[in-house]
């Protein structure tokens, strides 16, 4: 009896001092977030672009200070080894001791709140998506005319790589993003503030459409992943990319499919592709789960009907909204940069070694080719996940698949930006075992510094090595703290 009443005691003040741990923790995760916001705004933006005047911590001018860059990125990279620790604390855990749900989610919140409040991060996209919502509430297209054509407060704040552009974004997106614009009116910092709850809004709905397909013992897990992951707080809390927005409609489209609703999901799939190009492969998995899984006497009619509801979906958006397919044409605008996060200006630079000319237009040429190639090479792999997700496999398989190919499109395209990989986050998050949740783990938090920091490819290069040799090093010195079990 006293031995029993000794163990509990044990129990429960190492239950205390584990929540005292989990509360410091989290303390510092917001006290960090806070001060990366505040950094930012004296850091200031490298483009040639006028900010609305702050009233936050908000970067306002067109210069950008290099001293106070470096301690932005050395934040961020102090809020990826927080959520680290949090993680691997929380999971090392026995399931039954673990905080709630609630509370996990409550930390989210308090890390997303100084993001939320203040300028944003790494990238400027989200006043060129006010400025896309500004052309389309005046009533012009803009898939034929840039931002520039404004010439206002709205124009000023577009890098001028993007002023004279059409944007590539999807009819859905454009559509959207007019609210924001129309509410604003004149104020474009009022208008970047209002897309920013678009993004968040959208971040809820992937959090909750995830919470409702996983499985409950793994939900603390998801939330790890997804809603306190570094990557999501800096490009969708406080970037406000809209790239989300798939993310959700995968675990949706799995989730229907699943659920014997395949009309449902060809539905959601399309909208996906008509907000940005990726949701195909939704599309193309809706397609190969009826060729596959559908018994033989019924395979023909479901493919019919998949494909009916493809053709009424698409036929519904070209009817409601302005230049449905205007966007095709401009496509190819993320690729007129070269971008140095993409594997495929890796493959192209050394194509143009190996031919030993840098000079056009023979690197021209060497990007044609890279291009290509890290394209072709995307697209197989993309589709033997694809035949993953659709075989014989667990609704687990099918996540897994659905998301880590939609991981493979991100990073095979022409360009490569961080918030492309919350196009399958979610769906990973769901899917994976322990080892795929480390990979997409360490692949956020890479990606996450790396567009913090906003380098070429050289700095790319350079991040890439430090980080390697630091993971060599802990490995070395003191593996314990990469035994994060994430199951």
């Amino acid at each position: 009896m006293d031995g029993t009443i000794a163990l509990a005691a044990q129990r429960a003040a190492l239950l205390e001092r584990t929540t005292v741990r989990f509360g410091v923790v989290a303390g510092s995760g917001f006290l960090v977030s806070a001060a990366t916001v505040a950094v930012a705004g004296a850091g200031g933006f490298a483009q040639q672009v006028t900010l609305p005047a702050p009233w936050s911590f908000w970067p306002t001018g067109s210069a950008s200070s290099e001293g106070w860059l470096a301690i932005e990125l050395l934040l961020v990279a102090l809020l990826c080894l927080l959520w680290f620790v949090l993680s691997r604390a929380f999971l090392a855990l026995p399931t039954a001791e673990r905080p709630t749900t609630p509370w996990l989610a409550g930390v989210a919140a308090v890390w997303s709140l100084p993001f939320l409040i203040g300028g944003p991060l790494g990238s400027l996209d989200v006043f060129s998506y006010a400025a896309v919502g500004r052309l389309a509430e005046l009533g012009l297209n803009p898939y034929h005319v840039g931002p520039g054509i404004l010439s206002d407060a709205y124009a000023a704040t577009v890098s001028p790589m993007w002023r004279t552009t059409p944007t590539p974004y999807g009819p859905l997106q454009v559509s959207l993003l007019r609210l924001p614009a129309a509410l604003a009116g004149t104020d474009a910092g009022a208008a970047m503030l209002l897309v920013r709850l678009l993004a968040v809004a959208g971040l809820a709905g992937a959090v909750a459409v995830t919470l409702r397909a996983v499985r409950d013992q793994d939900r603390t897990v998801v939330l790890l992943l997804t809603a306190l992951n570094p990557l999501v707080l800096v490009t969708i809390v406080s970037g406000a990319h809209l790239d989300v927005l798939v993310g959700a409609l995968a675990v949706l489209v799995v989730l229907l499919v699943r659920s014997g609703r395949p009309a449902w999901a060809m539905v959601a799939a399309v909208a996906a592709c008509f907000i940005k190009l990726p949701g195909a492969v939704l599309i193309g998995y809706v397609l190969l789960d009826a060729l596959r899984r559908s018994p033989a006497p019924v395979r023909r009619r479901a493919l019919v009907g998949a494909v009916a509801a493809a053709a009424a979906t698409t036929g519904a958006i070209w009817l409601l909204v302005p230049d449905a397919f205007g966007w095709v044409g401009a496509l190819g605008v993320p690729g007129t940069t070269r971008e140095g996060m993409a594997p495929s200006t890796w493959v192209s630079y050394l194509l143009a070694a190996v031919t030993g000319s840098f000079t056009e237009p023979a690197l021209s040429w060497a990007f044609t080719i890279g291009r290509v190639l890290t394209a072709v090479a995307g697209s197989a792999a993309a589709g033997l996940l694809l035949l993953r997700a659709t075989g014989r496999g667990t609704t687990k398989d099918a996540y897994a698949g659905v998301g880590w190919a939609l991981v493979v499109v991100a990073v095979s395209g022409p360009s490569t930006y961080p918030w492309y990989l919350t196009w399958g986050l979610f769906a990973v998050a769901i899917g994976s075992g322990a080892r795929g949740r480390r990979a997409i783990a360490a692949l956020s938090v890479v990606l996450c510094v790396v567009g913090v920091f906003s380098g070429g490819l050289i700095t790319v290069g350079a991040l890439c090595l430090v980080i390697a040799g630091a993971w060599t090093l802990i490995r070395r010195r003191r593996p314990e703290l990469l035994a994060i079990p994430l199951d």
